[in-house]
Parts: structure tokens; sequence; C-alpha cells
């Protein structure tokens, strides 16, 4: 039976309460890299160097949603112009670490901090890619630079969320919208370092409707540059 009417105009009004609050969660991470960003600057320093390195890339990994999360944005990274991929944290301790080369940069995806597997190629990297020759860098992206991810890596994103959607199941909802919302911006910032325009997005998206819709604006092609932190 359709549900009554007063319900859908509940239910809509529910709906947005909680995009308001997603929203709130954003905000809030923009308002505190603003007053303190100093541990956010360490992890960029580290995403770029990987991202300006020929050859290099920047690595998610992560399980469950997390995992789902950096598939995504590696995927974004890619398309708009910086050399990305992720790989599962379980599939890495069984072979996937082989994708890893000197210069990448790691970005782990774990909100409690906690994830055994995460923990578990953290550690690995740390053993087998700690020597300068080797290097693989390690930031993390979650709730705390004080959970036993955060101890080890080599810099950390704080994507903190004061509460979920839902008071009575945990479900990551607030917390995986702000860890997206911290890539796609990391993702845009890059691409606007190495001044990647639309010519080079049609290079690397020419199937579609907006592969078609851009590469009618912009007939002609130029080469990437990267733009250097100023010292």
């Amino acid at each position: 039976m359709p549900a009554p009417t007063h319900d859908l105009e509940r239910s809509t009004l529910d709906v947005a309460s909680s995009l308001e609050l997603t929203g709130l969660a954003i905000k809030q991470c923009a308002e505190r890299l603003r007053t303190s960003s100093s541990g956010f600057k360490s992890a960029l320093l580290l995403l770029t160097r990987a991202a300006d390195k020929p050859g290099s890339k920047i690595v998610f990994t992560g399980v469950g949603k997390s995992y789902q999360i950096g598939k995504k944005l590696a995927a974004t990274f890619t398309s708009i112009g910086t050399l990305a991929t992720c790989i599962h944290s379980t599939e890495a301790l069984h072979g996937d670490m082989g994708v890893l080369t000197p210069g990448d940069c790691i970005l782990a995806l774990s909100y409690s901090g906690a994830t055994e597997e995460v923990l578990r190629m953290t550690e690995h990297v740390r053993n087998s890619h700690g020597c300068e020759r080797n290097r693989v860098y390690v930031v993390g992206m979650g709730r705390s630079k004080d959970s036993p991810l955060g101890r080890m890596c080599d810099a950390w994103i704080d994507s903190a969320v004061d509460s979920e959607l839902s008071d009575s199941v945990s479900a990551p909802t607030c917390s995986s919208s702000l860890m997206m919302a911290i890539g796609d911006a990391l993702a845009v910032l890059l691409m606007n370092r190495r001044q990647f325009g639309p010519e080079d997005f049609v290079r690397n998206h020419p199937g579609g409707h907006l592969g078609r819709s851009v590469g009618r604006e912009s007939p002609q092609q130029k080469p990437l540059s990267t733009i250097p932190f100023s010292k």
C-alpha cells in the first residue's frame, strides 16, 4: 500500500535533516583546517611529492566501505591528472603489495584507525619500504591521530565527525561522506597544480557524454606541467 501522505512529508524532512548534518560535518572539518592545519600540510607535502615524481603514484587502501571510497577516489585522481590506484588491504597482504614502487605514497583509509588488515599492511610497508632508497610513505585518514594507525603513519588527515546519521546504528555515513569530500578536494587541488585543463581531461575521458561535451569545447591540447609549492 502507498505510504500515507503525512509519512512521506515526514520522511522528506528527515532526509533533508540528514543532508544538513552531513554538510555540517564537512563545514566543521573545513573550519578545523583553517585554524589548525600543520598535520594536514605534512600529509599534503607527501601526497604532492608522490604526485609530482615521474613514475610514482598515490595508492589508496582500506577495507569494507573505506576500500570502496578508495576505489572511487583513485578513479577520480587518475581521470583528472594524478596517477593513482587502490588496493584492498587484505589483498595487499597476499601479493598486491607488489604494486608499490619507491616514491609512492599510500593513503590509508580507516575511520577507527584500528582496522587489523590496514594496520598489518602499514606495518609491512614500514618494515620493507622504510629505508630511503625504497621509501614508500603512508598518510592515514580517519578519526584520530592517536589511533593505532595514526601512530604508525608518516602524516595524518583528520576526518573526525561528531556523530553519524543514526544514533542507534553507527554505520559510516557522515564519516564516509567527509572522507570522500576530502579526497575529492585533494584531487582537484592536484589537478589545478598540474594545470590540468579540459583538453587534458578529454585525453583521459574520450568516451561518454561527458568526454564528448568537453571535447567540443576544447579542440586544442596542451602539455601538462606542475606548479611547485613555494619554499
